[in-house]
C-alpha cells in the first residue's frame, strides 16, 4: 500500500467591496486582498489548513500590508469591514519579483527554478 500526500503553500484572492481610495503614497489605489495558508493533502484532497495570514496589496505603489487576523477572517466571510492604519503591518513591496510561467508563483529574480513547481524561470 502506498500514500500520496503533500504540503503546499496556497494563496487565494478574497472578494471585497473596497472603494477606490487615496493611499498614503498620494495616489489613487485599488486594494487586492488575499490569504495565504499551508495545506496538507492526502491523495490530492486538502485535509488540513493552517497558518492563515491575510494581506492587502495596494496597486498604486505595490506596497503590501498584513491585515489583523480577526479582520481578515471577517473579510473572508464577506463582511464589509472598516480598515484602519492600526490594523495593518507593513510587510514590504512586491517589486522585483517574477512570475513563474508554469504555475504563476511570485519568485525571487535570483532563482533559476520555481520553488513551488520546479519549472525553470530563465531561458
Amino acid at each position: 500500500m502506498f500514500f500520496i500526500f503533500g504540503i503546499n503553500e496556497n494563496k487565494k484572492n478574497i472578494e471585497h467591496n473596497f472603494d477606490l481610495t487615496i493611499h498614503n503614497c498620494g495616489k489613487y489605489a485599488r486594494i487586492e486582498a488575499y490569504v495565504t495558508y499551508y495545506v496538507f493533502s492526502l491523495f490530492f484532497i486538502p485535509i488540513i489548513k493552517w497558518n492563515k495570514k491575510y494581506y492587502l496589496k495596494y496597486n498604486c505603489c505595490n506596497k503590501i500590508y498584513e491585515l489583523d487576523k480577526n479582520l481578515g477572517m471577517r473579510l473572508e466571510k464577506g463582511e464589509n469591514i472598516q480598515i484602519r492604519d492600526e490594523d495593518l503591518t507593513n510587510v514590504g513591496y512586491d517589486y522585483g519579483l517574477i512570475r513563474c510561467p508554469n504555475c504563476g508563483e511570485l519568485c525571487n529574480p535570483n532563482y533559476d527554478f520555481c520553488p513551488r513547481c520546479g519549472n525553470p524561470l530563465k531561458n
